[in-house]
């Protein structure tokens, strides 16, 4: 276990490369800030500053690579206890939710829901929807809200979404032309959807850009290079749904969900989910 003393002054130590100095400044004498340096270096088993007489005071290799640990460590400290005192008596409630609804529905939501409870503090972690069900499972979050993951405990809603086509207002396209269409690379998300639609017409598309990250799709789509698909109330600006003229099929709905810890009880958590429903329904 790293002493967080002795890691300040290790960090001030390798600003100013003077043991007086630290000394002054963390009220001590300089036989101690030597003292939290050599247990600094019994701990880690390797040499930080070199520091003999006639030399230059430096870091060593060892010692400029646990720096930038050390500085993290201590900004860590800092917001944990911060938090904490600022948090109060606050409730706190974890949501679960994807990026492309975090960056659409929920901030809406977000401001109705603060407005209605001002002592609570809402903590959200973006997932994919699979993976937000196991996140309620091991108790990481409260309400999980997402790409319907089907009937279970703890689902506290299900509305059907029609899904549609999003683009740039720039983005044009002759409707004998082939779609353009970016999706995550990883394959798992909504694109069997595009393709089965232009199928059906007998019109070709195909994935021109690929990201691992939600963002990443959005980017391609905001410049106007592709299209994707998406649930209609994830439609946000800059983007738009498609215009009608570029001749694209319509697209099967998909489901969205809200679920909850299993045995909650929660007022909070329960007010949320309402919220997050009539957001899309």
């Amino acid at each position: 276990m790293l002493d967080l003393n002795a890691l300040k002054s290790f960090v001030l130590v390798a600003e100013t490369l003077n043991f007086t100095k630290v000394a002054e400044l963390r009220n001590t004498v300089q036989s101690s800030v030597s003292a939290q340096i050599t247990k600094l270096e019994t701990a880690v088993g390797r040499t930080l500053i070199i520091r003999g007489r006639g030399q230059s005071m430096t870091l060593t290799p060892e010692g400029e690579a646990f720096l930038a640990y050390a500085r993290r460590l201590l900004t860590l400290s800092e917001e944990a206890v911060e938090t904490v005192r600022t948090s109060q008596s606050r409730r706190i409630i974890r949501l679960g939710t994807t990026v492309t609804l975090a960056m659409s529905v929920v901030p809406g939501v977000l401001a109705a829901y603060i407005a209605e409870r001002p002592d609570v503090q809402i903590h959200i972690q973006c997932d994919r929807s699979d993976a937000l069900l196991n996140r309620l499972d091991t108790q990481e979050i409260d309400v999980a809200f997402m790409m319907d993951q089907g009937k279970r405990s703890g689902r506290a809603f299900v509305h059907s979404q029609s899904l549609v086509w999003i683009s740039a207002v720039s983005f044009a396209l002759n409707t004998d032309q082939d779609v353009p269409m970016a999706f995550l690379s990883d394959g798992r998300d909504l694109r069997r959807y595009a393709l089965e639609a232009l199928d059906a017409v007998g019109r070709r598309g195909y994935i021109a850009h690929l990201s691992p990250h939600p963002i990443g799709v959005r980017a391609f789509v905001q410049s106007g290079l592709a299209l994707t698909i998406g649930p209609t109330s994830t439609v946000a600006s800059p983007l738009q749904t498609a215009a009608s003229d570029l001749g694209l099929p319509p697209l099967a709905p998909i489901a969205l969900a809200g679920y909850r810890q299993d045995g909650s009880k929660s007022k909070d958590a329960d007010l949320l989910l309402t919220m997050l429903e009539h957001s899309i329904s």
